[in-house]
């Protein structure tokens, strides 16, 4: 049970709850070289979220996180950045502390330093609450947008580009993840099929490393195309990626390779005039 008192500056904080609002909404934060004005929503529900901080139970502060995180989305998620609602939450908490302050000093009895160091902990522990929970907030959309770009450059980067007949070739470039090559399995069957390719050259010229992973799940796409009738020849291995190969152990007797993909497609008896 929390002593008396923290009630009491409850009450005070409540009582002045408007002349704190009006506090915060003039509180004027440059963002990008330009002042923005701040919702009047985003002061009132950081008073609530912040005065109920100092109730006996913490279900009350617990319900108004979410409210108060529902609200500064739709107000800022999409518009400033975390350093501008760093800077917002800095000047609330400087206006609180300003009414802790005023509070104390009306007090007729003198208040222990203790308790007044205890009013602002539990204050200054519910804004840093707050900015924890809008970061974690931030780092879950920034993931899910980054997933999202991932997945798209995934898509483009990993294209059937068909030749001629039901030939066809993959050019692979750039570095070769878990999260690519799931992408990969998924889609080159699929549109080896819509073009009706049954021969397929992969061109890993544009491939700076080649691992044991790699092998591995060039193996398994290898399969999968053979099994839907498929053959697949894997060109333009770089000499050193080669000699990475050899040294490291890893087995390529299981593909059709080629050193490039000029070569893959004189091997195949391809005219290349015909290209």
């Amino acid at each position: 049970m929390r002593p008396l008192t923290d009630i009491q500056l409850y009450d005070f904080l409540k009582e002045n709850n408007d002349s704190i609002i009006k506090d915060m909404t003039n509180v004027q934060i440059s963002h990008e070289g330009r002042s923005m004005d701040v919702s009047k929503e985003i002061p009132i529900i950081t008073t609530k979220t912040i005065t109920s901080r100092l109730l006996d139970s913490s279900h009350f502060f617990e319900s108004h996180l979410n409210e108060w995180l529902a609200v500064v989305k739709s107000n800022l998620y999409l518009n400033f950045s975390v350093s501008y609602l760093a800077d917002l939450l800095t000047n609330y908490r400087q206006i609180y502390s300003l009414y802790i302050e005023q509070f104390i000093l009306s007090q007729e009895t003198s208040i222990k330093p203790e308790l007044a160091c205890h009013w602002l902990r539990v204050i200054n522990e519910g804004f840093d609450r707050l900015f924890s929970l809008f970061i974690d907030q931030m780092d879950k959309a920034k993931n899910t947008q980054l997933s999202k770009q991932q997945n798209l450059i995934n898509e483009i980067s990993t294209t059937v580009i068909p030749l001629i007949g039901n030939i066809g070739i993959l050019p692979l470039t750039g570095q070769m993840d878990a999260n690519r090559f799931e992408f990969i399995l998924s889609a080159v069957p699929r549109q080896c099929i819509s073009l009706d390719v049954n021969r397929l050259f992969i061109d890993m010229s544009g491939v700076p490393l080649m691992d044991a992973f790699i092998a591995e799940q060039l193996s398994k796409l290898t399969k999968m195309l053979s099994m839907l009738g498929i053959s697949v020849t894997i060109s333009g291995m770089k000499p050193e990626v080669a000699l990475y190969t050899v040294q490291s152990g890893i087995d390529l007797s299981q593909f059709s390779t080629a050193s490039t993909l000029k070569q893959a497609l004189r091997n195949s008896g391809i005219s290349l005039t015909a290209i």
